[in-house]
Order: C-alpha cells, then structure tokens, then sequence
C-alpha cells in the first residue's frame, strides 16, 4: 500500500516502476544500509580494489544466477548495465580480432534510455568507447502472438519470430553482428511473453553464428515471473545477462551485469572501460545481499509464482470475456492485457480512452500501470492470494463498464 499527499490509500499495482519487489518501508532492509553506512560507505573498485560487501554480495549471487554466469560487473542503473554489456560484447570480438559492432533488438523492445556516453569521452585515445557512439542498432520482428508482427498463427507458424533471427543473420552477415539482446518477457512493451520455444531457438541460432546473447532480466529477475530469472522458464543461459530493479527492491540504485566464463577468460589481462565511479558501492552490495536473502528465506519466488497462477485464472476466467479485453499475456506476477476497441479487428483504443483506466483506478485506490494499449498487472511479489483477490475485484468494474465505441 501506498498513500499520496492527502493521506488517501492505494494498492500498488505496479511497484512502482516493476522493482518494489519485496513492498514498501521494510524496516530489515533500511537497516542494513545504515549500519553498512556508519561502518564503511564507499570505496574504489578502479585498478583491482574491492570491498567485503561487494565481495560477499558476488559470491551469493553466484548461487542464483543461471549456471557459467558468475562474473560480476556492478552498475548503478538497469541502462547503465546494459550499456556496459554492449562494450564488453564489442571489446570481447576486438579482443578475439574481430570487430563486429552491430547490436541486434526487438521492436517493442525496452532496454533503458543511456546509450553511447563512451563515444562522448576524450581521454584514454578513445579506449572508453569499444564501439561507435551511436553504433547500428538494428530491430528485428519481435513475439507477439495476438498481434503477430509476421502476420502468422501459433503453432503452425513454426516460431516464424525467432527463424527471422537465423535469416537476418544469415543476411546482414554474422562477422558484423556482435550481440542480440532481448527481454524474456517484455516490459515497457506491455507485458509480453514468448511462446515457450522461442528463447530455445533463439539460443541455438546465436550459438550457430557465434552471436552473443544478451538476457535483459533489468524487469524480469528476482522472481517477477515466478522464477527467480525468466531465463529459467526455458532453461536457456545466456552469454550474458543484465539486472537491476527487484537486485535491490528500489531502495538504492544499483545493478549487475553477469558474464560467461568465455567472456571473462577472453577478456583477461586487457584494459577494461565499463562501469563508474559506484560500480561495486558497499552500500547497495549490503542491501543488495540483504534483498536476495529474504527472496530465498521466505520463499518469494515460489509466493509469486503461486500467486500470479491465480491471478492468471481468475484474468482468464472473468476478464478475458470482457468485451473490450483482447488477449492475456505474461509470467507469474507479470501479466498484461490487451485493451482493444472491437475483439474482431484488435484496433487499439487511443491514449484518451486508456487514460480513463488510469483515472478510474486512481478512484478505487488503485494504483495501475497503463502502457498504450496494454493494462498490467505487477504488484509487489509479497502480496497475498486475498490481497490479490481485492484488487481484481476492485479492476473488474472499471473494465466491464469500459466504452470505447
């Protein structure tokens, strides 16, 4: 629960931006930071340096995270890791001599909104920028199977989604293409899940052109999709992998990157740009193995999946025949649905009509996540079957007497 400025209450529907993970004001969490505060705030990790708190964090984390990704870099944002999993993939091929550049994506895709400050930085000859400032970023059709970019039909389309990687590979030529980044599921996009042979096939096509992949888990991991990384859902491990968000439930900035032993043992020994002053802050690493202990001694991943199976049923069971809901979508606590004008054509309705949803829930004291078309569902992970229950109850109304015609 969250309160604004007049005291009023609401159920947060969203956690916020999807990284108040564990709820609002734990008081466990604020106090490990104050005592990492009072005992050690900061220190350099630049030329070898370390600090206990990140050390300890590494090594917990090594325990969850899919197997072979156990090299950390330590960021302050989500961006700001996937920007540097981009220079490690493009010094990994300039170390291995080649220099592929090109970095593949998704349409509907979101992967955080910095980009290129190596090509803005002067010293070092231009060392901190491993790749063109604003190198070729290149979209590819992304999985959608109710508004199938490809204009197929699951099953029979045969992944026809993740076949276009093999074929634009193929195409574009492999010796320029350094990495393909994805979200297991997307997220700024509206809560979108693949087809469970997607990232299978995905991770066979890479493998076979030598292509790294890249898992954003920044939205995902920590148990938002009822695993502990959506990765997991298809047994998929990735060349490398970027978190933040639910690394710390929102109480600090802070984020990772993983990578492979392949990477790491390729990139030994050479000069190394990527991170910042804070990569390895002792204060997040402190609230950071805080988080990931509660995520395992409560059993928060397996809540959460729980919990999101009966919010699926329920969506399914009374929402989906709403006249103006389209389709469901989504992993564990991470669900979307689709908001259409008319079932038959799919038309989305425009920004004003959704807007009204937003309102609407802000007057039963909800708090929604409205993104174009899609409305989702992403409460904390410790909300409970009941608390869930309410909060269905109260959204049913606002959509059933939605008028979009």
């Amino acid at each position: 629960m969250i309160k604004d400025t007049e005291g009023k209450e609401y159920m947060d529907l969203s956690s916020q931006l999807v990284n108040v993970n564990l709820g609002h004001s734990r008081k466990d969490i604020a106090e490990v930071a104050k005592a990492q505060i009072d005992k050690m705030m900061y220190t350099s990790t630049l030329r070898g340096y370390a600090n206990v708190p990140a050390i300890e964090y590494s090594q917990k984390l090594t325990q969850v995270v899919p197997k072979g990704l156990d090299h950390f870099l330590f960021t302050m944002t989500g961006a700001d890791a996937v920007d540097c999993a981009f220079k490690i993939a493009n010094l990994y091929y300039k170390v291995k001599g080649e220099r592929r550049y090109k970095i593949l994506s998704l349409f509907n895709s979101y992967h955080g909104t910095l980009r290129g400050t190596g090509g803005a930085t002067g010293i070092l000859k231009g060392a901190c920028a491993e790749c063109p400032p604003c190198g070729d970023h290149i979209h590819i059709p992304n999985y959608f199977c109710y508004r199938c970019p490809l204009h197929k039909e699951y099953p029979s389309c045969g992944i026809e989604c993740a076949e276009f990687l093999d074929y634009f590979i193929e195409n574009e030529g492999k010796d320029n293409i350094a990495c393909f980044i994805a979200e297991p599921e997307q997220g700024a996009g509206g809560f979108v899940s693949p087809p469970p042979e997607y990232f299978p096939r995905v991770r066979e096509i890479c493998s076979k052109h030598g292509v790294l992949l890249i898992a954003d888990e920044v939205m995902t991991g920590f148990g938002r999709t009822g695993k502990m990384f959506a990765v997991e859902h298809w047994n998929v491990t990735p060349d490398i992998m970027t978190m933040s968000k639910a690394i710390v439930s929102g109480y600090l900035p802070f984020g990772a990157v993983a990578i492979s032993d392949d990477i790491w043992n390729t990139l030994k020994g050479q000069f190394f740009a990527p991170g910042s002053s804070e990569s390895g802050n002792p204060i997040c690493c402190a609230v950071a193995s805080k988080v990931l202990d509660i995520y395992r001694e409560e059993h928060i991943i397996e809540h959460a999946a729980e919990v999101g199976k009966h919010v699926r049923e329920r969506l399914e069971r009374e929402f989906l025949p709403l006249p103006h809901i389209g389709s469901l979508s989504g992993l564990g606590l991470m669900l979307g649905l689709d908001i259409v004008v008319d079932k038959k054509t799919k038309a989305t309705p425009g920004l004003e009509k959704t807007n009204l949803i937003w309102r609407r829930g802000f007057e039963q004291g909800l708090y929604l996540r409205v993104m174009g078309g899609r409305l989702c569902f992403s409460p904390p992970l410790v909300i409970t079957q009941e608390e869930a229950d309410e909060a269905l109850d109260r959204l049913y109304p606002i959509l059933a007497e939605l008028k979009l015609s």
